[in-house]
């Protein structure tokens, strides 16, 4: 076997690792932005030619850089190396076995450099330290990586137990075979070994290169894939975007914020609006005069700059056709290629706006019936009735219970100041008489006349009439016999079966609170007498415990066949006893009569307010729901305890009151029921501190 010379070896390592740092040096600033560890590798490299070549100059640089730093530069470069690979591989993990490690290699350098020199224990040392990192790196790259990594570090893997498995031959030999004092006397296989060392380097190199490059293969694959996959879900989205935006229920259309220029409109908005698609796309919505009032657009817009959305704003919409209706507008911005834009969505809610309408003019026409005459109230509801049907006419007519006759009981308010000053109010004439808006009594349904001016047999409108156009006749039954005619005209669009729908509700509800009305009359009369029957308690001047039960009776009994709420507040007096005891029962009777001028200066002239015994006071209140019911009852407890009852002799007595509330429901039979509950929640207000006000439950 020919013997190689070390120092040409070496120069020959030396140059082959220059160049592998240069590649690695290479291929860090090439995917340093891509991975981490990179630049690990190339400070490895470096650090392993520095330190062969301070190792080749032994003799001709002093000791200190030949030897010491040279090993040092070499296990320095071989931790950089692992280093990277935790970088490269997302393994970031803190070893301090290896700090210490090094930390006595160092030190035993130093001892075997300049105490005891040795070269054979120096390269034992070094063999050591890179079977520690070969082991390091094997456990990295096998069993440390993810599973989908292992593929790509196998054969690195393989090369760094290489290292290792010289390191081990290394360290025999400089046991079984002398090594030399130095490294220009080292033994023959110094050479063979550093010229192992150094393809093992290369081929190093080519697995790093390598790795990198499957890696970015790999990389590619799954960017490629994920390209695919977000590719596929936007082509997904968009389906889903166009199949939702043509089977939605709303009016959907895209529009240009700064002109309202139409891009896109769904299905929806077509059959809506009476436009086509191709009479809505590049046309404004200014110029298809869809905006009612055109300054909403200009809410919209400035809404939409400040905010990037809307949300549920109502506006009136105008259609081909000419017709209006209300509509809930939501908008979000949009991005389409340089224009902002907005996607709009509207949904109609002509329908149910008038059920509100409704619900809210009942609540107001019930409650306006409370304090108002049933003329009053006629008036008010043709008022309202006018303003949401959008009619500039409207009266009220009794049938007599003759069915032959009428009575022009009422004109809207409008009418009478503005477009109708014929005489008639309260005057009866016979059906026969009347003109075709009595067609609505013959014929016994609901009539349109949207072209009054042509109808074949109208008669001649009395002098100072208002002209019609066009009029709903609205016809009430009560027990299949006509009662009354509510009717409305001169809405500026044809009358259709949505006004009147909503006319026909109104007009019997109307008819009810006048029934209604005319009952209460009745039940105020029998009251009259009621009272003049000595049912009055002589101490507080209010009705007896007889006249409340007789009258809570007739309340119930209204009740029942109207369907009418009803309220009972039972009060009683905390520690009246205390009073009496106090002061005597003349200071007792004066605080009565106090507290009953209170409950009468504190309840509506429809409650009942009596005295049931004692210290205890009972409060009916007619046509009046729990939640309305509790205000008064509160009003009432607060101003008891206000009171302040006072006598010449500097006697002042204050009073409160627990008060319980019990609402007549189906399941309340009878008075006596209301009573018994009103009297459970009374003691439970007492037993809660008194001076309370507290509601009846089924669990009491």
């Amino acid at each position: 076997m020919p013997i190689l010379d070390l120092r040409t070896v070496l120069i020959s390592y030396i140059c082959g690792n220059l160049i592998c740092a240069v590649v690695l040096v290479s291929l860090w600033r090439q995917n340093r932005e891509r991975y981490s560890g990179l630049g690990y590798w190339a400070v490895s490299f470096v650090f392993n030619v520095l330190g062969i070549a301070l190792l080749s100059g032994r003799g001709i640089i002093p000791d200190f850089f030949s030897m010491l730093l040279g090993s040092v530069f070499l296990v320095t470069g071989t931790y950089f190396l692992y280093k990277g690979l935790q970088a490269f591989l997302d393994r970031h993990k803190t070893e301090p076995h290896i700090y210490i490690l090094m930390a006595v290699y160092l030190f035993l350098q130093v001892y075997f450099i300049y105490i005891k020199p040795n070269f054979g224990i120096r390269n034992i040392l070094f063999s050591f330290m890179l079977i520690i990192f070969s082991v390091q790196l094997g456990w990295l790259l096998f069993k440390q990586v993810d599973a989908s990594l292992r593929k790509l570090t196998g054969m690195l893997g393989v090369i760094t137990s290489i290292f290792g498995v010289l390191a081990v031959i290394r360290i025999i030999l400089n046991i079984v075979i002398y090594p030399g004092s130095s490294p220009q006397e080292s033994a023959f296989y110094e050479a063979y070994l550093y010229l192992a060392f150094q393809l093992l380097y290369v081929v190093l190199t080519i697995s790093l290169f390598m790795l990198v490059n499957r890696r970015l293969q790999a990389d590619l694959k799954a960017d490629i894939k994920k390209r695919e996959a977000a590719e596929e879900a936007l082509k997904l989205s968009q389906d889903k975007f166009e199949r939702a935006f043509q089977a939605s229920p709303n009016s959907i259309l895209i529009t240009r914020i700064s002109d309202g220029r139409i891009i896109d409109v769904n299905d929806r908005f077509t059959e809506v609006t009476g436009f086509t698609h191709d009479e809505a796309i590049d046309k404004t919505t200014t110029i298809l005069n869809l905006w009612v009032n055109p300054d909403d657009r200009n809410r919209v817009v400035q809404e939409m700059r400040q905010r990037l959305f809307v949300k549920n704003m109502g506006f009136d919409f105008r259609i081909k056709s000419g017709s209006i209706f209300r509509g809930e507008l939501s908008a979000e911005y949009i991005k389409l290629g340089d224009d902002d834009c907005m996607l709009s969505a509207i949904q109609d809610v002509t329908e149910r706006k008038r059920m509100e309408d409704i619900l809210h003019l009942r609540l107001k026409l019930w409650e306006f019936s409370l304090t108002h005459t049933a003329i009053e109230v006629m008036v008010k509801a043709l008022d309202e009735i006018e303003v949401i049907t959008g009619s500039q006419i409207g009266f009220y007519h009794l049938v007599e219970e003759d069915s032959n006759s009428l009575t022009l009981q009422a004109w809207s308010t409008r009418t009478k100041d503005e477009y109708c000053h014929a005489e008639g109010s309260g005057m009866h004439y016979s059906i026969d008489q009347a003109g075709v808006w009595v067609d609505c009594i013959r014929e016994r349904k609901t009539v349109i006349h949207n072209s009054y001016a042509s109808l074949p047999h109208k008669h001649g409108l009395p002098e100072g009439h208002s002209i019609l156009n066009r009029e709903l006749l609205v016809p009430i039954f009560q027990q299949d016999q006509i009662v009354s005619v509510l009717g409305v005209g001169n809405k500026p669009t044809d009358y259709d079966l949505n006004d009147a729908e909503f006319v026909e509700y109104i007009a019997n509800l109307v008819w009810s609170i006048v029934a209604k009305k005319r009952a209460d009359e009745k039940i105020q009369k029998l009251n009259e007498k009621l009272a003049s029957l000595a049912m009055i308690d002589e101490l507080t001047k209010l009705p007896n415990r007889r006249a409340f039960f007789m009258r809570g009776a007739e309340e119930i009994s209204r009740s029942k066949r109207y369907q009418s709420p009803l309220t009972l507040l039972m009060l009683d007096i905390d520690r009246f006893k205390n009073i009496n005891d106090t002061y005597g029962h003349a200071i007792g009777d004066m605080a009565l009569q106090c507290f009953a001028k209170t409950l009468r200066e504190h309840v509506r002239e429809v409650d009942v307010p009596a005295r049931l015994g004692g210290e205890e006071f009972g409060i009916l209140l007619p046509n009046t729901k729990l939640e309305e019911a509790l205000v008064i009852a509160e009003r009432v407890r607060h101003a008891i305890e206000m009171l302040r009852c006072e006598k010449e002799d500097d006697i002042c007595v204050t009073m409160t009151a627990s008060i319980g509330a019990a609402e007549f429901v189906d399941k309340t039979k009878s008075l006596d029921d209301l009573f018994s509950n009103a009297d459970t929640a009374m003691y439970k207000a007492k037993n809660k501190g008194r001076n309370r006000v507290e509601v009846f439950e089924p669990a009491l």
